[in-house]
C-alpha cells in the first residue's frame, strides 16, 4: 500500500500508477490524464478523489469511501470542481459530487438476498429499487437474468430471474449498475430442493414489490472486553480441548486483529457437518445470506465491525457432529488475502468469561482460514484449534464439505 499525494506531486505530466492499493486522499491540480491501472485509492473518509484543476482525465480506477461515517461529505468518493471532468471506466463506493449528469447521493441498497428458493426450477423475484438517475444495468453471475437493464431516475420494478440451479448451490455475484461511473449491488440467495418455488410477475410500473429486498444489516453483539495477553490462555495449532465446562453456556468466537494494510472485507461461515464430514442441506452454512441455524444453535454477527460467530451446543441437533468456524476475505483480486492483515486472531469466549485466543500464524497468500471446530467425541463436545488457511478461496472449502458455489 503507498499514499498517493506525493508520489503524485513529484511527476510532471500524465501519470500511470502501478497496479495495487493506494490510500488517499489525492487533489489534483493540475491538468492530466491519471490512469488507475485497475487500482484501488481509497480512504476511511471522503472526499477520497478530489479535482481542482480543468483538463482532468480519470480511467481505470476504483475510488472507496471505507468508513462508516455518515456525514454526507464524508460519503464522498469523488468531487470535483471544474464541469470538463472526464471519468472513464471508473467505480465508485460512496457518491459522487460535481460531475455533470450524475446524481451527488446515491442511496441503493448494497445487498439483494433471494433467500432459499427451488432447486432445478426456473425461479423469478421482482424487487422496488429507487435511483437517483438513469443507470444501465446488467448482471455477468451464471444462470441469473435482470430486466429490465435500463433503470429510469426514480421507482424501478427490477425482475430477477433464476436459471435451473442445482440443489444445494449458493448464489453470491453482482449487479453492475453504470451511469457516469459505475456501482455493484451484491446479489445473494440459494438454491434447495423442497424450498418455496418463487414466480413474480413480469415487470410492471409502480406498484409494491412481490419480494421485498433484504439489506444485510447485522446487529451488533457486545462481547467481554479483552483482557491483557497475560491473563488469558493461549491456545496452539491442533490443540484439543474439552468443552464440557462451558458446552451449556453461550459462546463466542470473535475475529480480531491488530490491523490491515488497506481495508478489506472479512466474513465469517459456519458449517454444520453431519458424521460423513458433509452438510445435510444448504440451510447447514450459516453465513451473512443465512444467519442463523434453524434452532438458533449458530449465529453470525459482528462487534465493531468484526466477524463474531455465537454457539448453543445445547440447541444442536443430536445428526450435527461437527461444527466448523471459518473466515473468509471476500474479493476477486489476488491481492485481497490474509498477507494485507496484521496478526489475525481469535478470541474463545463462554458466558462472561474469555476462555482463551488462538493466533492465525502463518497466513499469507490464503483468502480463507479454518480457525476451530467444535466436535463431539464420545458424547461430549470438544474444541480442535485447526488455523488451515486455503489460496484458493472459500469455494474449495465449500465443496469439500458437500456445498457447491454458483
Amino acid at each position: 500500500m503507498s499514499k498517493i499525494q506525493d508520489s503524485f506531486d513529484s511527476q510532471a505530466g500524465d501519470v500511470s500508477l502501478e497496479p495495487g492499493e493506494y490510500e488517499g486522499p489525492l487533489v489534483i491540480t493540475r491538468p492530466c490524464t491519471l490512469d488507475g491501472r485497475q487500482s484501488t485509492l481509497w480512504a476511511g473518509s471522503g472526499p477520497v478523489l478530489r479535482i481542482e484543476s480543468p483538463g482532468v482525465t480519470v480511467k481505470n480506477l476504483r475510488v472507496e469511501v471505507t468508513g462508516e461515517n455518515a456525514a454526507p461529505e464524508a460519503r464522498v468518493a469523488i468531487r470535483t470542481n471544474v464541469p470538463d471532468t472526464v471519468l472513464s471506466a471508473v467505480e465508485v463506493s460512496g457518491d459522487v459530487s460535481g460531475l455533470s449528469g450524475e446524481a451527488p447521493v446515491w442511496d441503493v441498497p448494497t445487498v439483494l438476498s433471494l433467500g432459499t428458493f427451488a432447486a432445478g426450477k426456473v425461479n423469478s423475484f421482482s424487487f422496488l429499487l429507487h435511483v437517483p438517475a438513469d443507470a444501465r444495468l446488467s448482471c455477468p453471475l451464471k444462470d441469473i437474468r435482470i430486466t429490465p437493464d435500463r433503470l429510469t431516475r426514480g421507482d424501478n420494478r427490477l425482475f430477477v430471474e433464476t436459471g435451473e440451479i442445482k440443489d444445494r448451490t449458493i448464489v453470491y455475484g453482482e449487479l453492475v449498475v453504470q451511469t457516469g461511473v459505475t456501482r455493484r449491488i451484491y446479489i445473494t440467495g440459494k438454491a434447495e430442493a423442497g424450498a418455496p418455488e418463487h414466480q413474480a410477475e413480469p415487470p410492471l410500473a409502480g406498484g409494491t414489490p412481490v419480494s421485498e429486498p433484504l439489506i444485510v444489516d447485522v446487529p451488533q453483539e457486545l462481547i467481554a472486553p479483552s483482557q491483557p495477553d497475560a491473563q488469558v490462555p493461549a491456545f496452539v495449532k491442533g490443540q484439543r480441548i474439552p468443552a464440557g465446562a462451558f458446552q451449556d453456556q453461550i459462546i463466542r468466537v470473535a475475529y480480531d486483529c491488530r490491523g490491515t494494510s488497506r481495508p478489506v472485507e472479512i466474513d465469517s461461515y459456519v458449517f454444520l457437518l453431519a458424521e460423513n464430514g458433509k452438510v445435510r442441506g444448504d440451510s447447514d452454512l450459516i453465513f451473512f445470506g443465512n444467519e442463523a441455524g434453524a434452532n438458533g444453535e449458530v449465529r453470525v454477527t459482528s462487534n465493531r465491525g468484526k466477524p463474531l460467530v455465537i454457539v448453543e451446543l445445547e440447541k444442536v441437533e443430536p445428526q450435527v457432529s461437527k461444527i466448523v468456524v471459518s473466515f473468509s476475505i471476500y474479493g476477486d483480486s489476488p491481492g485481497e488475502n490474509f498477507s494485507l492483515v496484521t496478526a489475525p486472531a481469535v478470541r474463545l469466549l463462554a458466558g462472561e468469561q474469555e476462555r482463551g485466543r488462538f493466533e492465525l500464524a502463518g497466513l499469507n497468500l490464503e483468502k480463507t482460514v479454518v480457525a476451530l471446530e467444535f466436535y463431539r467425541y464420545k458424547g461430549d463436545w470438544k474444541v480442535q484449534f485447526v488455523g488451515a488457511g486455503y489460496h484458493s478461496g472459500l469455494r474449495t472449502l465449500c465443496e469439500s464439505y458437500g456445498v457447491e458455489v454458483e
